[in-house]
């Protein structure tokens, strides 16, 4: 079959970046929110995108509807609702009425797996399968790809040949909890909190050294100022809670306070740094309160960025074991996700010297002292 129509359920910054990029490839969308204000902001964002772009003309296959019956004719309803799971199911239960016998349907599935979002919805499960679309929506070439095991081929093959027609990756993974992506992301980001905590280090100096050895975009916390701490605190527990709570992947109680104090990143202005107009202007201040030893040890930049990324390494160990995933997808799922040059086995393979776990003596504690 192929994708021509699309439905869109959720006016958020996914849906409405990924309803931009769809129009801007010429297919047909309807976009749909419960609030009507929601829905008239993303349309006023995609008109501007359009008019900057000079593609005006295109606002014409584009509808914002509060009508889940008008997504009757649809090939395929992309649900991007970040509502709890209790209200996201409650919305597939009114959307099985509105469904041609053809339309695919792709639930959200970044942190929870596809499988426990769907239970008791009724959904079609040969034609129900899952997308992550990594943020921003419109520039991020990624899409996990999740496929359940009642997931007919033809429906799989369609929606992979829509990702491709829109100039995205997919990444078929098994259904897990956090896909590869959230999944990986955690142990990376908790391990630059333990370096802090360690005193190895402020933000923009562990950041900093990230950067410099591994060739990166962007260190730990510049990352998940980005993402938002409050949507990583979550994510975070989410995911430990779902694979019975391991202790590696405990969530941070230092970042739970910021996130207690409204300090969320980039969005709030303030998180691990002080933000105008989106550009990093200052560290936050109130670190040295909630971080006892910020800064007290320095130590080498291939130290910092051994034990940022060691964590992820054999974090990625276990995900390849658990859900039979090749080291290519892994490798191309975070290269991409995360815009690094090379995945984690890369980096464990060309830096292995840097991965040699060494003896930690009493003097490098710091509670000794």
């Amino acid at each position: 079959m192929e994708i021509i129509a699309i439905g869109i359920m959720g006016a958020n910054t996914g849906g409405t970046g990924l309803a931009e990029v769809f129009l801007k490839h010429g297919y047909q969308v309807r976009i749909y929110d419960d609030f009507k204000d929601s829905l008239n902001i993303a349309m006023a964002k995609i008109c501007w995108s359009m008019r900057k772009a000079g593609k005006e003309n295109l606002m014409a296959n584009i509808e914002g509807i509060q009508d889940l019956s008008k997504f009757k004719g649809a090939d395929i309803v992309i649900e991007t609702l970040t509502k709890d799971i209790d209200e996201r199911r409650f919305a597939f239960s009114k959307l099985k009425d509105f469904i041609d016998p053809n339309c695919v349907i792709a639930a959200s599935c970044a942190v929870q797996p596809l499988k426990t979002l769907i239970e008791n919805t009724e959904l079609p499960k040969e034609r129900t399968l899952g997308f992550h679309f990594v943020q921003p929506v419109r520039s991020n070439p990624l899409v996990e790809l999740v496929r359940l095991d009642a997931t007919k081929d033809e429906y799989l093959d369609a929606a992979v040949n829509l990702l491709r027609k829109i100039e995205k990756t997919p990444v078929l993974v098994k259904d897990n909890p956090g896909q590869i992506v959230e999944r990986l992301f955690r142990p990376f980001i908790l391990s630059a909190f333990k370096l802090l905590e360690a005193g190895k280090g402020s933000p923009h100096e562990i950041d900093a050294a990230f950067k410099e050895v591994g060739g990166m975009p962007a260190g730990p916390f510049e990352a998940v100022d980005f993402v938002g701490l409050d949507r990583d605190y979550k994510a975070t527990r989410d995911i430990y809670e779902a694979l019975g709570k391991p202790e590696r992947l405990t969530p941070s109680a230092m970042e739970m306070r910021l996130v207690q104090y409204g300090q969320l990143g980039r969005k709030s202005t303030i998180g691990f740094y002080i933000y105008e107009d989106g550009m990093i202007v200052g560290e936050n201040p109130i670190l040295p309160n909630i971080v006892k030893y910020l800064g007290l040890k320095k130590v080498s930049k291939e130290e910092i960025f051994s034990e940022l990324l060691r964590p992820m390494i054999e974090e990625a160990k276990i995900l390849a074991s658990e859900i039979m995933a090749s080291e290519h997808d892994i490798e191309t799922a975070v290269k991409l996700a995360l815009d690094w040059p090379k995945g984690p086995f890369a980096y464990s393979r060309d830096l292995e010297h840097l991965f040699v776990k060494k003896t930690v003596s009493e003097f490098e504690k710091l509670d000794s002292y």
